[in-house]
C-alpha cells in the first residue's frame, strides 16, 4: 500500500512537472510573439503596445535578461553608431582606448563615475531656472496624477520626490546643451554598440518627508526595463552626502542570470536592503556620495535606489539613451530650441531625437 502510494505521488508529481513545464512553454511562445508584433508596430509607429512591453518584462524575468541581450545584438547589426566628429563636451576629448575603459567597466560592473564634473555655476543655474515651476510629486501615500502639479516647499515638503514635467525638462537650455553633448553620446553608443536614441528624461528633487524610504519615489531597490538596452546618466546639481539621498547600487548586479530566480519570479516588484545585501553582500553595495556636477553612468538594469533623506535635499537630472523606442511610452515636446549646438545636432542626427517631438 505504501509503495503504491510513493509511487502514485511520483506520477503526480511527474506529471505536474510536465504540465508546468508545457505552461512556461506556451507562456514563453506568447511572450516572444507578442514582443515581436510589438516591435513591428514601434518600428512604424514609434509606439509600443502595452502588453507587448509587458512581455518584455516577463521574458526578462524568466531568462534573466539573455532575451534583452540577444535582441540588442541583433540591434547593434542594423543600427550601427553614428560617426559622431564633434568633439569637445563636459567629458574630456574621449579617446578609442579611454572609451573601451569605460565600456570594460559598465560592463563588469555596470557604473562609471566620471572624474570631470560640471561646473558649480551650470548646476547653479539650472536650480535657479526651475526655482518656481510647478512638479508632479511621487510618495506612498499620495495617489499618483500627472495632471495635479505642486510647488515645492523645501520648508514643508509632502511629498518625498518632487518632478518637472516631461516637456518642461527638455524646456531647460541647459538640459538642450547636455543632451547634445557628444562625449556622453559617445559613451552610450559605445556601450550599446549602436545608435542611441534619447528615451527619458528627469529632472527634480527628493526631500525628506517622512522617516522610512517611500516606494513610490524608488527609494527602495528595484531594476528598471522600460526598453530592451540602455544607458542612463545621473547628474548631481546638488552637494550629496550621506544624509541627503545618495544614489546607490549593488555592482554587477546587471549582468544577464546574476540574480536568484527566486527574485526574478517576483516580477517587477521593490526589494528591501536585508534582502539585497543577503545575495550580493556588503562588498558589492554602493552610495555614490560627491559633489555638485558628478556626473554617473549606470546600466539600471542592475538593482538601485535613490536612499531616503535624513535631511536637506538633493536636485538630480537623470536621462537614458536607448538602442530603441520599443518599451515605455514617454515621449517628449520641444517647445523652443536653446541651445544651437542642440537644434544643429537635431538636424545631423535626428534619430537621438526620435523620440522627441519638435
Amino acid at each position: 500500500m505504501l509503495s503504491s502510494l510513493k509511487a502514485f505521488g511520483r506520477s503526480a508529481a511527474s506529471k505536474s512537472a510536465l504540465l508546468s513545464a508545457v505552461w512556461d512553454f506556451a507562456r514563453h511562445g506568447r511572450d516572444l510573439a507578442s514582443l515581436g508584433y510589438g516591435m513591428a508596430v514601434n518600428s512604424f509607429t514609434g509606439h509600443t503596445p502595452k502588453a507587448s512591453h509587458e512581455a518584455l518584462v516577463s521574458l526578462f524575468t524568466r531568462t534573466g535578461g539573455r532575451t534583452n541581450d540577444r535582441i540588442a545584438s541583433i540591434i547593434s547589426f542594423y543600427r550601427r553608431p553614428y560617426n559622431i566628429n564633434e568633439k569637445a563636451g563636459v567629458l574630456s576629448p574621449l579617446s578609442d582606448s579611454q572609451l573601451s575603459e569605460i565600456q570594460s567597466k559598465l560592463e563588469r560592473d555596470g557604473y562609471f563615475v566620471f572624474d570631470e564634473r560640471l561646473p558649480e555655476a551650470f548646476c547653479d543655474k539650472i536650480a535657479d531656472r526651475i526655482a518656481d515651476a510647478d512638479y508632479v510629486v511621487r510618495a506612498d501615500d499620495i495617489v499618483y496624477d500627472p495632471s495635479k502639479l505642486h510647488k515645492y516647499d523645501r520648508n514643508s515638503p509632502i511629498a518625498a520626490n518632487y518632478t518637472l514635467t516631461r516637456d518642461d525638462t527638455t524646456d531647460v537650455p541647459e538640459v538642450q546643451e547636455l543632451v547634445s553633448d557628444p562625449t556622453l553620446i559617445k559613451v552610450a553608443q559605445n556601450y550599446l554598440k549602436s545608435k542611441s536614441i534619447f528615451t527619458g528624461l528627469t529632472l527634480g528633487y527628493s526631500a525628506r518627508a517622512k522617516n522610512e524610504p517611500d516606494d513610490n519615489a524608488a527609494q527602495t531597490f528595484h531594476w528598471d526595463m522600460e526598453r530592451i538596452k540602455w544607458l542612463r546618466f545621473f547628474i548631481y546639481l546638488t552637494d550629496v552626502d550621506e544624509d541627503t539621498g545618495p544614489h546607490c547600487f549593488i555592482k554587477g548586479s546587471h549582468r544577464a542570470g546574476v540574480l536568484p530566480k527566486q527574485v526574478y519570479t517576483k516580477g517587477y516588484v521593490r526589494h528591501g536592503d536585508d534582502e539585497v545585501l543577503k545575495i550580493f553582500g556588503s562588498d558589492c553595495y554602493l552610495e555614490f556620495t560627491a559633489k555638485k556636477g558628478t556626473i554617473i553612468a549606470e546600466d539600471s538594469r542592475g538593482l538601485h535606489k535613490g536612499k531616503a533623506l535624513n535631511k536637506g535635499e538633493r536636485l538630480l537630472l537623470a536621462f537614458e539613451l536607448s538602442n530603441s523606442t520599443f518599451g515605455a511610452d514617454k515621449r517628449h515636446a520641444i517647445r523652443h530650441l536653446h541651445s544651437p549646438r542642440f537644434a544643429e545636432f537635431s538636424r545631423k542626427y535626428p534619430g537621438l531625437y526620435a523620440n522627441f517631438d519638435f
